[in-house]
């Protein structure tokens, strides 16, 4: 698997994931957000559905929670899939094994695929951005991404001040 960083900012990181160095052969989405807060109940999807006493949940929890979402569009539980989606959660593992917050793997099915040419397109990887997080329902910073000029300068502006962040 190859993780190809489109986007790193001080709190989210979104990467194409594909197989090998095709990268017309896309398996997915990754998007990683410090959310710079506790987690709640609700972003523990299992546990949030489940009859878990909140309680029970808030003895367990760490000052900083981490959303970690993967976008894909195949069954990731069938079993030709599931080497690819370990290959997914190992680097998810390896990146946060450090940090110590909370994070919670969540998985969606999607139907489109992110295509743009860099840099004459750029803006199209924070429109990519914004229909995940829609599919989501998470509370993460939209992002926009645009291409400065004639300038080959790429700027990313962040969602909450505007300022930027490459």
């Amino acid at each position: 698997m190859r993780f190809q960083r489109l986007i790193n900012s001080k709190d989210l990181e979104f990467y194409r994931v594909t197989e090998q160095k095709n990268i017309e052969d896309v398996f997915g989405y990754l998007v990683i957000y410090d959310k710079r807060k506790p987690a709640v109940l609700k972003d523990f999807t299992v546990f949030y559905k489940s009859s878990i006493e909140p309680k029970i949940f808030e003895n367990s929890l760490k000052k900083n929670h981490i959303y970690v979402l993967f976008f894909h569009y195949t069954d990731i539980e069938e079993e030709e899939e599931m080497p690819k989606f370990s290959k997914v959660i190992h680097f998810i593992e390896d990146l946060l094994k450090f940090n110590e917050s909370s994070y919670y793997l969540d998985n969606y099915l999607i139907q489109h695929k992110l295509k743009f040419e860099c840099p004459l397109e750029y803006e199209k990887i924070g429109e990519f951005l914004e229909y995940l997080r829609k599919i989501s329902k998470r509370q993460i910073p939209c992002i926009k991404t645009e291409r400065k000029k004639i300038s080959e300068f790429i700027t990313v502006k962040g969602f909450f001040d505007g300022q930027n962040v490459v």
